[in-house]
């Protein structure tokens, strides 16, 4: 219970995000956002206009031409892609490393975070109201990002961990990490959200992904989406680590999204085949 001060006092040496990143996470949140926005942050960002094109020519596409141009990479790849490759490069020791105190590989935390992207993206549109696909993707890229700072200091901590958390009913993993840290990622990633100074809706799913029912009314559903798709993705076999399925499901998600059983397998299947298109490139940003 000594460590919650010296974790969230590390977030404020954290270096921001570039100008890039942090425009492009402002422009995917606004569901009325246009290509030209996206394009013109890219323009102007030579290491992210060089990945772009890279992605957007590699195998994984299989286009027959080249592409050169940013206009066209960017309506290839979509804004959400460039948006997650701007982050891959502006903070890759939170995304890409080995979470050690998870017990995870390296680029586990990217390859679980792009799945519930893309799964998020597709329950949101199922949502009733309040949960745009585009900022569903980009709300999935960004949920476990506290992961990447409080790993380090759940490290030596796992059969611990494991047992705390299915010492509760449904299994807790949030939890273990309140005994062993005295705060957990969700909070530790709302503190960094808000260093970055990421926009609400993301900033509302970082903080309460595991409880959507806590998020403000408007966000609800957007939070329930990425909940659910945080779910699924660990169903479908790609999690985290130590803590996989170790959280309760909120059964309430069905009043913001109803997903039948079939289209929730559905997206299971297509996210893990959209998955293995995109890693490469975006894990490679590491």
């Amino acid at each position: 219970m000594t460590n919650k001060k010296a974790i969230l006092k590390s977030i404020s040496s954290m270096k921001p995000l570039s100008a890039s990143a942090t425009r492009l996470m402002t422009i995917v949140s606004d569901p009325d956002h246009s290509i030209a926005e996206i394009v013109a942050v890219v323009r102007n960002d030579a290491v992210l206009t060089g990945n772009v094109l890279r992605l957007v020519n590699s195998a994984a596409f299989g286009l027959a031409v080249r592409i050169e141009t940013v206009e066209r990479a960017v309506s290839y790849v979509g804004g959400n892609m460039v948006a997650g490759i701007a982050m891959g490069l502006c903070v890759p020791h939170v995304f890409n490393d080995p979470l050690e105190g998870y017990n995870s590989e390296r680029g586990a935390l990217w390859r679980h975070s792009l799945r519930t992207a893309i799964a998020a993206r597709e329950i949101a549109r199922t949502a009733r109201q309040g949960a745009s696909p585009p900022i569903a993707y980009t709300a999935g890229i960004m949920h476990d990002i506290g992961k990447g700072v409080i790993s380090a200091h759940l490290a030596g901590h796992g059969e611990e961990l494991e047992a705390a958390a299915k010492a509760h009913e449904p299994p807790d993993f949030l939890a273990a990490e309140m005994e062993i840290t005295g705060t957990t990622h969700c909070e530790v990633g709302e503190a960094l959200a808000n260093h970055w100074n990421l926009p609400d809706p993301l900033a509302q799913v970082v903080t309460h992904h595991h409880h959507p029912a806590n998020a403000d009314p408007e966000y609800k559903s957007l939070v329930y989406a990425v909940h659910l798709a945080d779910y699924a993705v660990m169903l479908g076999g790609t999690g985290t680590g130590t803590d996989t399925l170790l959280y309760g499901l909120d059964e309430d998600y069905m009043d913001h999204s109803p997903v039948t059983p079939a289209q929730l397998e559905g997206i299971i299947r297509d996210s893990e085949q959209e998955l293995e298109k995109a890693a490469e490139a975006l894990i490679g940003n590491g």
